[in-house]
């Protein structure tokens, strides 16, 4: 009899080392795929970090503001791709534009694009004239100095950003312009108005 309740003992032991080890296992295997799966997603997060990193914009020159006499009315942006990034597509369905002018923001102002390159040398107040046509609306429209007249923006190339303000700013007054291409880093371009104006209307270097 006694050796009867040590065999059944020993079965039960057996029996319950196995559901030990298939529940490790089972665990184990659990653990395994998390590993897996939380690297890839690091993975795909690393390579979408790089990937738009590798696409991004910088400001080519003087920021420039337009003085119509009593306020400034209009900003403009030169920008070209950053040394060793990729072409960026500057279509207004790709890309946006956001302004602030003081208290006031908007998400997106850019409407238009224009991909035929301008003859040097470029007279901001002819093109601001003709480009808003005295619209007082915020808007922004990009013009391209050289180019192979599409809508991408290739190393070699240069272009305008110009920037209808509303409401118009004055001297102290800081203006916040973002261009966010489909991939990249945002170009986030912040100026403050001089506290001196021209006396006459004209452009404004604000550096």
């Amino acid at each position: 009899m006694a050796r009867r309740r040590k065999g059944i003992v020993g079965i039960e032991a057996a029996i319950v080392m196995i559901a030990f080890v298939i529940v490790a296992a089972a665990l184990a295997f659990v653990a395994l795929n998390m590993g897996m799966s939380a690297t890839q997603k690091t993975k795909e997060a690393i390579g979408a970090s790089m990937g738009e990193a590798g696409s991004s914009l910088m400001v080519d020159g003087d920021v420039v503001a337009w003085y119509d006499g009593t306020n400034i009315t209009n900003v403009v942006v030169p920008i070209r791709i950053s040394s060793g990034k990729y072409p960026v597509d500057l279509s207004p369905n790709k890309t946006t534009v956001s302004l602030q002018v003081g208290g006031t923001f908007y998400a997106n102002i850019y409407s238009t694009i224009d991909p035929t390159p301008k003859a040097p040398p470029v007279d901001i107040g002819n093109l601001l004239s003709t480009v808003f046509n005295g619209t007082t609306d915020a808007s922004a429209v990009i013009v391209f100095l050289d180019g192979d007249g599409d809508n991408v923006l290739e190393f070699s190339e240069k272009a305008l950003v110009l920037v209808q303000l509303n409401p118009a700013a004055n001297s102290y007054d800081t203006v916040k312009i973002e261009i966010k291409p489909p991939e990249g880093s945002p170009l986030v371009v912040e100026r403050v108005i001089p506290p001196s104006l021209p006396e006459t209307a004209g452009p404004v270097t604000l550096g």
